[in-house]
């Protein structure tokens, strides 16, 4: 129990009476419904022309029947209201201990949030994309100016333009390496500390300079046919692959959130098993009450709760 404080200890044995009432509850409500429709359905055919004394007979265990049900049903109801926020609550506070006590967790979450640097190195890969994509169209045009077809030899305008290209194609393949390193250093911190979950995407290798480098020395009419297939690859890599990507990521990101809070879930597991021994089934019905009470005084005391006593106190 060193692990929890008072409040998270507290809040633990509200969720837990909470539980056991419903487990009370919902078995004998439901037989106690079965009871009042019993009753309903035995209702004299001439109830209105019978003796008062068997009207009042039936009418009385109808009442009781329809009491009955109407506190067991309010009693579960209570629990269904009060639930919800008690694991909100436990929620945070479990979120907190294991931001100050459980470093893996704390890794993790370091780790998930590079993300963020991954999709920003995904946004400069597409323009750099683009803009090589650019220059390749530039080239190609460059390269019929001026070519001499006797020597095979490009314009000087050619190979500047084959320079720029290649170094365009460069700067996309370092962008690749990067991002690809991110995932792979992500992936390597989550194994590190237990979550073994899917990685970020990696970028696919491309290989673009040496293939532009290689085009530079074909005769003009090959290279005109490689130029077409490099553009059309480029193109399908920044209208479909890209956006592929992204939603690669945005769906690991999802995996990843799931797996973290698994290990939170696990804790909480855990914390429940701590408690259990001080869990006792006579005190569930005053410490659900309480609870209620708790709850409704918070809810009160909230702007939302301020704002509908002052709305209230104008009418």
């Amino acid at each position: 129990m060193s692990q929890l404080d008072e409040k998270l200890k507290t809040l633990l044995v509200r969720e837990a009476h909470l539980r056991l009432s419903r487990e009370q509850l919902r078995p004998i409500w439901a037989s106690k419904e079965a009871e009042l429709r019993a009753v309903q359905s035995s209702k004299p055919t001439f109830l209105p022309v019978m003796g008062r004394r068997a009207k009042e007979e039936y009418l009385g265990r109808l009442a009781t029947a329809q009491e009955t049900v109407r506190i067991l049903r309010n009693g579960l109801e209570v629990v269904e209201r009060c639930e919800p926020h008690i694991k909100k609550m436990i929620e945070e506070e479990i979120e907190n201990v294991l931001r100050n006590q459980c470093e893996e967790y704390v890794q993790a979450l370091a780790a998930r949030r590079q993300k963020d640097d991954w999709v920003r190195c995904l946004d400069r890969f597409a323009a750099m994309i683009f803009e090589f994509t650019r220059s390749l169209g530039n080239v190609r045009n460059v390269a019929c100016s001026g070519y001499t077809r006797d020597t095979k030899v490009y314009s000087e305008a050619a190979v500047q333009a084959f320079t720029l290209a290649i170094t365009a194609a460069q700067k996309v393949e370092g962008e690749i390496k990067f991002a690809n390193k991110i995932s792979s250093e992500q992936q390597r911190m989550l194994k590190e500390n237990g979550f073994d979950t899917r990685p970020l995407p990696r970028l696919p290798e491309t290989g673009y300079a040496v293939w532009v480098s290689k085009i530079s020395s074909l005769p003009l009419a090959e290279a005109q046919v490689q130029f077409d297939q490099l553009i059309d690859q480029t193109k399908k890599l920044f209208e479909t692959g890209i956006p592929e990507l992204r939603g690669q990521a945005d769906n690991v990101e999802v995996s990843q959130g799931n797996e973290i809070h698994n290990f939170l879930l696990a804790a909480w597991e855990q914390f429940r098993a701590e408690v259990a021994p001080e869990i006792f089934s006579g005190d569930t019905e005053s410490n659900v009450a309480e609870t209620e009470r708790m709850l409704v005084a918070s809810a009160r005391t909230s702007v939302l709760g301020r704002l509908e006593t002052f709305a209230t106190s104008k009418d």
